[in-house]
């Protein structure tokens, strides 16, 4: 949760049910922030690497797992 007074951002701790963490794509190199609420289940199947399609990580459904590009690769740039 976060509150805003007068322009100052404060933010509680987050919850142990949710882990964050960073996944690199070992094609591209992309960067990709991950988000685990081990409060919710998720959905049994595959992540792929939405630019070049490799395997990020195979889900067995117990969390709920979120996937957001935050770098993409150097070969975007050349």
């Amino acid at each position: 949760m976060t509150t805003n007074r007068l322009g100052t951002v404060t933010r509680q701790m987050h919850s142990p049910l949710m882990r964050k963490g960073d996944v690199i794509c070992s094609a591209c190199k992309a960067g990709f922030r991950r988000i685990e609420l081990v409060s919710r289940t998720g959905s049994k199947g595959v992540v792929r690497c939405p630019l070049c399609n490799t395997v990020l990580e195979r889900l067995d459904g117990s969390t709920e797992v979120a996937y957001r590009l935050t770098v993409a690769p150097e070969k975007l740039f050349e």
